[in-house]
């Protein structure tokens, strides 16, 4: 039986990562490799869900009467939980005052939501936004 020897380019990195000098730095660079690995198996394992978010869009004419009548005729509908207003007065929450939290909601629930709000005058549509994108 013959064996073969590795190739070169291998004997020379193993040799380069058992030198001493560099022993610290290649145990460090290990370490963070099995906690970058272990952060990863538990995010998608185990880690917290994403949230998702309906977001509906209005005409930019629309009063903040005619976005409270939509949010008064088209409530929570099983999984699909309508989140309350914001109270921080930021543009972007004048302009989008309505969201549904959708992470648990069944796609019966999410018709459900955007059946009743694509009927609702001055509304332009719904989104889903994931948390993250």
């Amino acid at each position: 039986m013959t064996t073969s020897a590795p190739p070169h380019w291998i004997r020379q990195t193993i040799g380069y990562l058992t030198d001493p000098r560099r022993r610290t730095a290649v145990v460090l660079a290990g370490l963070a490799t099995v906690g970058l690995v272990v952060f990863g198996v538990y995010a998608v394992i185990d880690g917290p869900p994403p949230k998702v978010e309906a977001v509906v869009y209005f005409d930019p004419a629309a009063t903040t009467a005619e976005k409270e009548a939509v949010r008064a005729a088209c409530p929570t509908v099983g999984g699909a939980l309508q989140e309350p207003r914001d109270t921080n007065n930021l543009a972007t929450s004048r302009a989008y005052p309505l969201r549904y939290d959708i992470s648990q909601a069944s796609s019966a629930d999410k018709a459900a939501i955007y059946r009743c709000v694509q009927g609702r005058p001055k509304v332009i549509g719904i989104s889903e936004f994931t948390q993250g994108q």
